[in-house]
């Protein structure tokens, strides 16, 4: 063993050479190893230093060794068994560092809290009392770094990002408490205060990752969006149903008041034939007074509202018209609800010979309601819907509403309308 390497046997040599080779790989693994865990200092040059001895010795053996034929280039004066043990003590240390490191990874020391507190994903920061950091983690610090520019040195730096006029770093945009940075992350910055048993105040300051809450709270901001669009829309359509629904409603008026005309005038025609010398009928005075005055009144106030038609028209019949109550401001329920009036304004003055007519408006804050009533002749029996009775209640059943008719002791009619509703009209 005391024998210099190149006067050692080929066997000798290449049992060397292989271990040499083996220890060299083993410590560039734990180099790589040691620096990636961020081990100590210490512990790090002293693998370094065993890594470039075993290269030097292997590549000096290399070079002075039979096997290579390289055996006359250099000489190593050094005993064989020198080499031996320099190649297994490092070998050894490479073990041991192995060892300890896998022991300290099973352990919790302050460097391993440091380590895993680093890797979190969440940026978390603790200071103390005096506005120090004493924990802050790598992530905050990228926080720090990307909205103010700067590393966080004390609490003030992330106090400030708080604050309303906090104007952040170029490319950042602020809202609240919400900074969404150029890269398109989103981050949530919370403040906390911890006190414990010692009375000892630690401030805590958390930036989370809240990238796919932000871009699903913008897009359900981009549909309520539209959906505010569309309910505009909706709403001008309902507008329009309405006025088209009223310009029908007056049409088919005019219809009537020329059916009217037409059967007075053929009412006329027949008494005019006679040739007699009696007076007029008061049934056909009466039946010409009432057409011509609906036929004024279309013709003199088109654009009035329906309610107020309903007024002049109960003047015209010397019908008196009670209101009690005001009508809703939604104009689909107002314009159901003045439907059944106008409709019981005809009914009491062709059936039941009324005088009076009181309609008496409600509301609450689901829906509106209209009962309508007249003093005239009592209903021998059950009313039969008809025409008019019919279709109003088909409308009032499409939007939702209720409907009914009551006979006795006296003819009242009962309609409610829900609101804040679209509806057929």
């Amino acid at each position: 063993m005391m024998t210099c390497f190149y006067l050692s046997p080929s066997v000798y040599q290449i049992v060397l050479l292989v271990l040499s080779q083996l220890t060299v790989i083993m410590l560039i693994g734990n180099v790589i190893l040691l620096f990636r865990r961020k081990c100590k200092l210490t512990k790090q040059l002293s693998a370094i230093a065993a890594l470039l001895i075993n290269v030097t010795l292997y590549v000096m053996m290399q070079l002075d060794s039979r096997i290579t034929g390289a055996e006359q280039s250099l000489h190593l004066h050094v005993p064989y068994g020198v080499l031996l043990l320099v190649t297994l003590l490092s070998s050894a240390f490479n073990i041991w560092a192995l060892l300890s490191e896998t022991r300290n990874r099973k352990t919790i020391s302050n460097a391993s809290i440091k380590e895993a507190f680093d890797n979190l994903p969440t940026g978390v920061c603790f200071f103390n009392e005096a506005g120090l950091p004493v924990l802050c983690n790598a992530s905050m610090h990228r926080f720090g770094f990307a909205v103010c520019g700067k590393d966080v040195q004390v609490i003030g730096d992330l106090e400030a990002c708080l604050a309303d006029d906090f104007v952040p770093a170029a490319g950042v945009q602020k809202i609240r408490k919400v900074f969404v940075l150029p890269d398109g992350k989103a981050w949530n910055l919370e403040k906390r205060i911890f006190s414990y048993e010692n009375e000892t105040a630690y401030t805590q300051y958390i930036a989370t990752d809240v990238t796919d809450l932000y871009e699903t709270r913008e897009k359900l901001m981009a549909e309520n969006a539209q959906l505010r669009n569309v309910q505009e829309e909706l709403k001008k359509l309902s507008s329009n149903v309405v006025a088209v629904t009223r310009e029908e409603e007056i049409l088919n008026t005019k219809m009537r008041v020329h059916d009217e005309m037409g059967r007075c005038l053929m009412a006329a025609q027949q008494y005019l034939r006679k040739d007699c010398d009696e007076a007029i009928p008061d049934s056909v005075a009466a039946a010409w007074q009432k057409a011509v005055s609906m036929l004024k009144y279309n013709n003199d106030t088109p654009d009035e509202d329906m309610l107020l038609q309903i007024k002049k028209t109960c003047e015209f019949v010397k019908l008196n018209f009670v209101q009690t109550g005001d009508l809703p401001k939604e104009d689909r329920v107002a314009y159901l609800l003045t439907c059944a009036v106008r409709e019981c304004v005809t009914n009491a003055v062709r059936y039941a010979e009324a005088t009076a007519l009181y309609a008496d408006f409600s509301e609450t804050s689901t829906e509106a309601t209209v009962t309508v009533s007249n003093n005239g002749t009592i209903p021998e029996g059950e009313i039969a819907e008809g025409g008019g009775l019919s279709t109003l209640r088909r409308r009032v059943e499409r939007a939702g509403g209720r409907m009914t008719v009551q006979s006795q002791p006296r003819f009242k009619l009962t309609v409610s309308i829900p609101k804040g509703k679209e509806g057929v009209l």
